[in-house]
């Protein structure tokens, strides 16, 4: 297999993250989402207000990836919320976006490992061994896992849909020129309507194989 890295992009209330879980368990892969680069930065000391110190300060890095090294990968819910973007340092911080960039690069540099947003499809477009995958699903399934998992009502659960959507649709207009969910942008597009996320991960695992 070529494959060293899988990009998982996701909609909210798709069940991406599940799905993402269990490709890295089917494959033996390392699995990166954003709680877990978030924990390892605070665990090595790195703060929106100090990697801009991050060009002139290479241990920053070092003390990011060795954390990452150290942190297991943690349990995640099926209709988990991306975080918010608009407070998010991703969003303020240019010094903060190149950081977490670099992270990326560098673990697909390591390979072997699952990544779960980050803008990795964008990022890491130009590598032949990254399989970019995006995870989506209909509204009225999205609303059901939403509503299951977060306890709330049909109108709160598509404000959550409109709201996560949108920002990051805003977000990769604004700093990659790019659509968020433009099919050309991904190897792979992949429904959870009909599909559990262990159906997902082996249609996944499959084109890995193949590419």
């Amino acid at each position: 297999m070529n494959t060293r890295v899988i990009s998982i992009s996701r909609q909210v209330g798709t069940a991406g993250e599940e799905v993402a879980q269990a490709v890295a368990k089917k494959l033996g892969l390392r699995f990166i989402d954003y709680q877990i680069i978030q924990r390892a930065a605070e665990e090595a000391g790195v703060s929106p207000e100090t990697v801009s110190e991050a060009e002139r300060t290479p241990s920053l890095m070092t003390r990011i990836l060795e954390a990452l090294a150290r942190n297991p990968s943690m349990p995640v819910a099926a209709w988990a919320d991306p975080v918010p973007l608009a407070a998010s340092p991703l969003f303020t911080s240019a010094d903060y976006r190149k950081f977490v960039e670099d992270v990326i690069r560098d673990l697909a540099d390591q390979g072997d490992c699952v990544i779960v947003g980050h803008a990795a499809q964008v990022i890491l477009r130009d590598r032949f061994d990254t399989v970019r995958v995006l995870v989506t699903s209909s509204a009225p399934s999205r609303v059901r896992r939403i509503r299951a998992g977060m306890g709330v009502e049909e109108k709160e659960a598509l404000k959550i849909i409109e709201r996560t959507d949108s920002e990051r649709l805003d977000y990769f207009r604004r700093f990659y020129e790019t659509g968020w969910l433009t099919p050309s942008t991904y190897d792979l597009c992949i429904s959870t309507d009909h599909l559990k996320p262990e159906q997902c991960a082996e249609v996944i695992a499959r084109f890995a194989e193949l590419r």
